[in-house]
Order: structure tokens, then C-alpha cells, then sequence
């Protein structure tokens, strides 16, 4: 379909990652944490520090970007994806391409099952308050040498 940008950082600690969130991210994002043990249901919004702190990886998307971090000893590895523009402080890994958008149903169902994400694969609370059928627009990231396929990036939810 088109040119991607996928990018790396790192940042030495969560004040720093918050920086980032808050230069990439505005009120339309949904954010997710996890820990090996527990993962949120998704969120609006951008999350603080402290809640941050707790677990060990997250991400926050919009419909421009992806940011994905990984708590480490050193402070938090990041990962960005998008069409758009290379963030500051940010590095390109090579050459990707996007493939063309589409709409993936979480799954699962009824009210003793949970629902779950076969990307995310924990259970996840639903529905949601703010979106009752959970769908997702995804976009799918490929090298552009090899052809293969190595990341998909969450645009927004479909409300249905």
C-alpha cells in the first residue's frame, strides 16, 4: 500500500516515556498496560506515570501512530510505527510498508466467555463502556525486501 515508518528509542526513565507520550498522543488515543500476570482493558486517553510504573510493557495508539515501550533495567525500550513522520529522537529500522487497513473482530462472546484478541492473547473485559462491540481497524507492517509481515499497528476502534 505505502510507505511505514517503524522506529526505535530509548529513554532512561517514565518521566521521559510520559514526554514522549505527551509529543506523540493527544485525548483520542486508547492506551493497554501488562505485566506478565495482568493486562488493562483499554483505556481512552494517555496514561500517567504511576500507572505506568506498575507494569512492565504497554502501548497507546491513534489513528496516526503506535507507540508500544518495554521496561527494562536502563529505563524503557520504545517502538514507534506510523505512515507519518520519524519522531524526534527516534531511529529508522530500515525499509516497511503498510499493507491496506482492515477490520479485525476481537473474539470470543456471550457473557460467561470472555473475549479476547488474538493478538493480545489474555482476557479482556467486555464490552467496554465507550464501544459495546469491540472491532479494531489494524494496519499490518511488511519489510519491504522480504515481503514479510512483522508488526500490526492498532489505528482505532469501530464502534458497532
Amino acid at each position: 500500500m505505502g510507505k511505514a515508518i517503524v522506529a526505535t528509542a530509548q529513554v532512561s526513565d517514565v518521566l521521559k516515556l510520559i514526554l514522549q507520550i505527551e509529543n506523540l498522543f493527544g485525548d483520542l488515543s486508547y492506551y493497554l498496560l501488562q505485566r506478565p500476570d495482568d493486562i488493562t482493558n483499554w483505556k481512552k486517553g494517555t496514561p500517567d506515570a504511576g500507572k505506568i510504573e506498575e507494569y512492565t510493557h504497554g502501548r497507546i495508539f491513534d489513528k496516526n501512530g503506535e507507540l508500544r515501550w518495554q521496561k527494562q533495567s536502563g529505563g524503557y525500550a520504545l517502538l514507534w510505527l506510523s505512515e507519518g513522520n520519524l519522531p524526534v529522537g527516534f531511529t529508522k529500522l530500515g525499509e516497511w510498508e503498510t499493507i491496506e487497513p482492515q477490520e479485525a473482530s476481537l473474539l470470543g462472546g456471550g457473557e460467561t466467555k470472555p473475549w479476547r484478541d488474538t493478538r493480545i492473547p489474555r482476557k479482556l473485559k467486555y464490552p467496554m463502556e465507550w464501544c459495546q462491540s469491540p472491532k479494531i481497524k489494524i494496519i499490518q507492517y511488511k519489510e519491504s525486501i522480504s515481503q514479510t509481515i512483522r508488526f500490526t499497528r492498532y489505528t482505532t476502534f469501530v464502534k458497532k
